[in-house]
Parts: structure tokens; sequence; C-alpha cells
């Protein structure tokens, strides 16, 4: 399958373009150093660079090989050498040394670029070790990696929740704020921003805030706003809100298994930017594609040296297969519960095989040209449904067994808010068994988060038996977990007053009767449980489905026929000003028209943590684009309306499908799910476990 993005710009918004602007700049800075080069690249970042381009054009400009930036000696013979990373302290003295290798023997010429952007303590630990006049250093912004025409991601690593609410450390939530104003640079202002959470509410004031230094800026130098032209002074003519979840506001979600197609391979073969290593004899090693390279021979694939991408896959026990919606079997599948996905491939097997049957009757010469003609594609189909057959096949051979099923039991009753006695017993028998930490801690995070925090008794009984069993370092494992709020002891004589449990009634998270063939309801994609994080998303779309208000309507006209008028004027409005901002998590209480929370919405609001906040972007175009735009509204120049969601430490691709679900059933809607990385139960508890020191 493809992974040169020939599947993307097939949506208003049109995302091969944002692909192809992250894309531009990468030949740029690999012109930087004449001839023959290398390539030295963080380990996490040739993934998300091999979705952005492919092999062939790193080679087209001088690339000779492509190195992992993951110890402090590097032998090389290129003459040159560009780095590309991300600031973190640990590369710079990768780097420093290997500049201090490199001096000792023969001149190398070095480039360092910094993805998105460099920071200041970098700069003073190359300055420290005395290399900083030997490198040259840039920034290379690749913001955002399209993975689909619904979904983009920035790549963050995988601890960004845990640096935000445990460390303090608000450089995440910086970054979401420059890349989603180069989303307004592009498509125009989001006419009105709203969420919920604290880390929300800090990313919408910052959004607003480089907005108006944008604006000062844009004013002070024309000739820079001449040259680099955005849509910052429009508001946008196809985004109509932008929702911000923040990930601490729903923390039960990502902790429950994942029970889609695509949510299932995640939690067991665990997806790394679309890609996926299965074995070798699974994937067929002659699979190419008509453009772009084999996913195999992807930087996301190749760690160490290489000129040209390897051809010998006889040696090569495991292969990356990349997982997008040019595989259109996975497309078909991705978004299903498991429980029917073997009944599908069934049926999809017979079409297949009747398919090829068709042969059989082509008589004439125009009839065997046509089954020709499809038999390549027939061949990619096939090729398609034995992986996919496969990689069932292994998911199977994990849900039938009984730990999968016990966990999985577990899961629900908690979140169903069933008391009983075997949840403790069974994570104790986990204990005793040894199974990995983070699947025990996952079970009891849950339970804590569900019940409103663990008894005392039981509180006291596990943490003695975590550090017993898994050693003494875990005690600040659990402490790190307290702070965040995940392992609390019960203040609450019943788990049916926590918060959770009256969320859970509010909002309706539990639904009985789920129909996974044919679903009316989000609570599919958890076999009974709707995610917490949607149906906030829900409450934001259902009073802006049934307000549609002539207000926002003549600002999408004007932005998209009128933004040459002037120097537009941007008002950053608050509706209904002044709003009653709450620091624990009180509602706006705003109920003015064209969208925003729902009326009622604001009992469950009050329930989560946080701050809620319901903003609003408008430009005062002047007297004659007002004009204008009355024109356009009377030729009945409409656009279809794309809502972005945003989440703020992570979405797992349940919550995808869930979003997905909404979109087939919103007639005239687009979504977009934008996020600052895809996590799953065990990646976003990993950072927070303390590594034993050696």
């Amino acid at each position: 399958m493809s992974n040169s993005g020939t599947h993307l710009g097939n949506t208003p918004l049109n995302l091969a373009k944002l692909r192809e602007l992250t894309r531009r700049e990468l030949p740029e800075i690999l012109d930087k150093v004449r001839g023959k080069k290398g390539l030295v690249l963080d380990p996490s970042l040739t993934g998300p660079l091999s979705l952005i381009a492919e092999f062939s054009l790193l080679k087209d400009h001088g690339v000779d090989k492509i190195y992992h930036l993951e110890s402090d000696t590097l032998e090389t013979d290129c003459p040159g050498l560009i780095y590309i990373c991300r600031p973190k302290l640990k590369y710079m003295h990768y780097i420093a040394n290997h500049v201090k290798q490199f001096s000792s023997k023969t001149k190398v010429d070095c480039w360092l670029f910094f993805v998105p952007e460099r920071t200041l303590i970098c700069e003073r630990v190359l300055e420290e070790e005395g290399v900083k006049g030997d490198i040259t250093i840039g920034d290379y912004a690749m913001d955002w990696v399209p993975y689909e025409d619904d979904l983009i991601s920035m790549e963050l690593g995988p601890s960004t929740w845990k640096d935000i609410y445990l460390d303090g450390d608000q450089t995440s939530i910086y970054y979401a704020a420059k890349a989603l104003m180069r989303l307004q640079s592009i498509y125009g202002l989001f006419p009105r921003i709203l969420g919920k959470g604290d880390g929300a509410k800090q990313l919408a004031d910052m959004l607003l805030r480089m907005r108006k230094e944008q604006s000062v800026t844009d004013e002070v130098s024309n000739m820079t706003s001449a040259r680099n032209p955005s849509l910052l002074n429009t508001v946008s003519n196809h985004i109509d809100q932008f929702i911000i979840i923040d990930r601490n506001v729903d923390l039960i979600t990502p902790l429950c298994t994942e029970l889609t197609y695509e949510g299932l391979i995640d939690e067991i073969y665990g997806i790394k930017h679309c890609f996926i290593e299965l074995d070798a004899s699974l994937v067929n090693p002659s699979q190419s594609t008509d453009k772009g390279v084999n996913p195999a021979s992807s930087p996301a694939a190749q760690p160490t040296t290489s000129s040209a991408p390897p051809t010998n896959s006889s040696a090569i026990r495991k292969k990356k297969y990349v997982l997008n919606s040019s595989d259109k079997l996975f497309g078909q599948l991705r978004d299903q519960n498991f429980a029917v996905v073997g009944g599908m491939l069934n049926k999809i097997a017979k079409r297949i095989n009747e398919n090829y049957e068709e042969r059989h009757n082509a008589k004439t010469v125009a009839q065997i040209r046509d089954f020709v003609g499809r038999l390549s594609e027939l061949q990619k189909e096939h090729q398609s449904l034995k992986i996919h057959t496969g990689i069932a096949e292994e998911i199977i051979s994990h849900t039938v067994t009984d730990e999968f099923n016990k966990i999985l039991e577990v899961q629900q009753n908690v979140v169903a808010g069933i008391d009983g006695n075997r949840e403790p017993e069974y994570i104790e028998e986990m204990i005793n068994k040894q199974k990995p930490l983070v699947q025990v801690l996952r079970l009891l995070c849950l339970i804590s988060l569900t019940q409103g925090g663990i008894k005392q008794k039981q509180y006291d009984h596990f943490e003695r038996e975590i550090v017993q069993a898994y050693g003494y370092e875990h005690i600040e494992t659990l402490h790190r977990l307290s702070k965040l709020g995940l392992w609390t002891k019960r203040t609450n004589s019943a788990a049916s007053r926590s918060t959770f449990a009256q969320c859970r009634r509010l909002l309706k998270l539990i639904v009985d009767d789920v129909d996974e063939l044919h679903p009316n309801d989000i609570s599919y994609v958890y076999s009974g449980y709707a995610p917490l994080s949607i149906r906030l998303v829900q409450t934001a779309l259902e009073k802006l489905v049934s307000t549609k208000t002539v207000q926002s309507a003549n600002s999408s006209s004007a932005a998209s026929l009128f933004s040459y008028v002037g120097t537009s004027t941007v008002n950053f409005m608050r509706e209904n000003d002044p709003i009653k901002w709450t620091t624990q998590g009180g509602s706006s209480g705003n109920n003015g028209s064209g969208g925003g929370w729902r009326a009622g919405s604001e009992d469950v609001l009050k329930l989560l943590p946080g701050q809620t906040f319901d903003l609003r972007q408008t430009v005062d175009y002047g007297i004659e684009a007002n004009a204008a735009m009355a024109r356009a509204k009377r030729h009945g120049l409409q656009h279809s309306k794309t809502t972005i969601v945003f989440f703020l430490g992570g979405c797992t691709h349940t919550e995808v499908s869930a979003i997905r679900f909404l979109a087939q059933h919103d007639e005239g809607r687009d979504y977009l799910v934008a996020t600052t990385q895809m996590i799953s139960g065990n990646s976003i508890l990993e950072p927070i476990i303390q590594k034993r020191q050696e």
C-alpha cells in the first residue's frame, strides 16, 4: 500500500496541500549541503518523515546514507551530515560528541535542524560543549503529519499529557498553538473556539494572543505579509468551529481496551505512524506501489545506513506495512467492531473468488480485455485480503484467551458501574503471575477513576503488592499516578456517587442494546460504552446542528470572497461578554446562537475537571465588504462545513472511529480530527512508570 499521500486531497480542506507545504521545505534543507551527504534522524521522526517524503526524494537530493541518532558515536564517510531531531538534551550531547569525533579526523560539514523549532537550552548545551560554532543551526516546521483526509497528527512524544500535568512543562501546548496558527494561516480563522480542560483553555488563550501579535506584525511589515500571504485576516469559509478536548478531561476512554479492528491492531501489534510490523511471509516481498516506495524501504523502516532501498527481504523476519485508506479493504474494516470483521472478510473473499471465476465466462475479445484490465486491481485486493486475514487470525488468537476476556470483563464491569468482588481478585492474580506492570496499572487506574478512588484497605494492599512484586522504584510510579489523579483513595462510601457515575447517567455513556453490525450510536466502538470525549463533542455539536445563524453564513462568505479588501481588523469577542470563567470546571453559561455548548449541559461540564470556554473570532470587513457579502449570499455561494476536533494529549484510534461514525450520520458536515499524537492505554501510562536505575 502507498505511503506517498495519493490517498489524500478528497475533502474541501485538501490535506494533500498541507502535506505538500511540509514536503516542500525538505529539499531546501537537503540542498544546504552540496554533493553526497548523510541524513541523521531522530528515531521518533523517521516514521512521520516517511509519510511526508518518499525515499526517492531524499536520494534525488544527494542523501547517500541514513542514520539514527541513538548513540554518541557515528562512523560515516559522508563529507556532509544533516541532523534532523526534536530539541532534546540527550540528542545535543550525542551531536556534540559526533562533532568532536569528526574534528579529530576529517572535516565534516554539519547542519542541525530542529523540529519544530530550536530552544535556547539546546543551543546553550552545544555552546557549553564547545561545538556550536562548528554546526549551522536551522528549524524544520514539520507541524502536521496528515494520516488521512480526516486525521492529522503533530506526532509529539507519548508523554505529552504527563509533561503538562505532572512535570508542568507546557512546551507541547506552545507547539500545538504554533501548529494551529499555521492551519489558520492556510484555511482562515476558526470562527468559534470551544473546549474543556485547563490545558485546552491555555491553548485557546495562546491562540488568541498569537493572533493579536501577528496582527501587529502584519501592520508593521506589509512586505512580509505580501511575501508570505496567509488567511489570518479572514474567517475560514470551510471551518465553522474548533473543539479542543483536553485529554485530562477523559482518561477513562484510553484505559479501556479498544474493540474496533484498527484499535485492536494497535493494542496487539502497536501502530507507529501508520506502520505495523508483520511477518515477512505474510507481506508479499514483491509488493510495490505505483507511486512512492515500498513501506519497508522507507526511512521509517531503515534505521541504519543504506544508499538505496534494500531488496533482499529473505533475511528480514519482520516487514513494515502501512495502514491507511490507500488500502481499500482496510478502509472498510478499520472502524468496524472486531466482532463483525470475520464475517466481512468472508463475504469479501467470496466476492473476489466470484470475480476471478468470471474469466471462464469471457468469450469475446472485448470481454477478455475487460477482465485483463481488472486483473491488476483484483490481485491487489486479493493480496490485501491475505494480509488482513492473517492480521485478523493473530488478533483472534489473543481475543479468545481467558486472560483477554477476563481483562475485558473487569473493564466493562467497572465502566458500567457493576459492583463486584472479582475485579480485585483478578488483579491480584495478575500481580502474582508477574503480568506486565502496565496492564496491572491500567486496570487499577480505571477502577480508581470510575469509582472515585480505591477503598483504603485495597489501596494499601495493592500499593504494597506492586512494590514487593515489581520493585521498590515503583514507589515513585505510584506517587506520580497519585499526583495525576489516576491512583487515589476513595472519599465517598459508594462508587455510585463518583463523578464518573454522574457523567455516565447524564451523558448516557452506557448503552445496553448495541448492534455492532448496524450501529446506531458511537457506543459500538467499545461494545456498549460511548467514549466520554466524543459525547462531549456531541454535546457541543447538537446545538450547532439545531441553530443555523445568518451571522455565521455571512462571515463564511466574506472570508472566501473578500479577503483582499484593505487591512482587516480582527476582533476577538466572547459571546455574551463578559463570560464568567471558573477554575474548577464550571460552564461558561454561553447559550448564544450559532453553536456552542448545548443548553442544559452545565451540570455535566461542572463535574469534569478544568475550565469550560466558548470564544468567537470575528472580522470587521467594512461597509464595502459587507455589501459584497450580501450579494454573495443572494447568489447562494455556500460551502460545506468542517468541524475540527483537537485532542490535546493524544487520542485513540477508537475515538477517531467514533467521530467518523458521527460524520457518516451528519450530512453536509465534514470532521477533521487533529491530535498531538495517537495513543493507547499502554502508551499513556508507560512514560509515567519509573525505570529501574542500573
